[in-house]
């Protein structure tokens, strides 16, 4: 064992080298990948067979990095900090909704609302539980079990609702997924 972390000791620099080309020169992000892989090395190092110690630790340290990768495919994430939010930033944060729907006067905006209870009162009960249960956050399988019915059934009632939904209110029969 001793010779096995002397040597992944000497590929240190090595593996640096590879992790911060791969993290775009991220230094924390590439020093965090040479970590999780020299773990990750040392816990299987039993398979190691000899040959290329470097080779077999970057192995390692491609499939953790595209591991991460896969994980946050189509997730955007932003980093920012508290202090550097100017109080307006972080008021117009808070009141989203509000900042959303300034451009209404309040008639406009009780006009709009009774549009929409109106338009759920139209499609159905079996619709409207279905669609007030997605807006509260539940998930499909959670609905699922709520109303006693298939996930499948769930998930193609649920398309069909936004479309009854979207054609009461717009009087569009073309509904975007997205």
């Amino acid at each position: 064992m001793n010779i096995f972390n002397d040597n992944l000791k000497k590929i240190y620099p090595d593996l640096m080298r590879v992790a911060k080309k791969m993290t775009k020169y991220n230094i924390d992000d590439a020093e965090d990948l040479v970590q999780k892989a020299l773990l990750k090395a040392l816990e299987k190092q039993h398979l190691f067979k000899g040959g290329n110690l470097t080779g077999w630790v970057v192995r390692i340290m491609q499939n953790i990095y595209r591991d991460e990768l896969r994980k946050t495919k189509g997730k955007d994430f932003v980093d920012f900090e508290d202090e550097d939010l100017s109080n307006r930033d972080k008021d117009k944060l808070r009141n989203k909704e509000d900042d959303d729907l300034k451009f209404l006067n309040k008639n406009e905006t009780e006009l709009m609302f009774g549009n929409v209870n109106e338009a759920l009162n139209q499609i159905g009960d079996k619709c409207k539980k279905i669609l007030l249960l997605i807006s509260e956050g539940y998930k499909y399988k959670e609905i699922s079990e709520k109303l006693s019915m298939p996930l499948g059934t769930v998930m193609s009632d649920l398309l069909r609702c936004r479309k009854k939904l979207h054609q009461l209110l717009y009087g569009s029969s073309q509904y975007n997924e997205i």
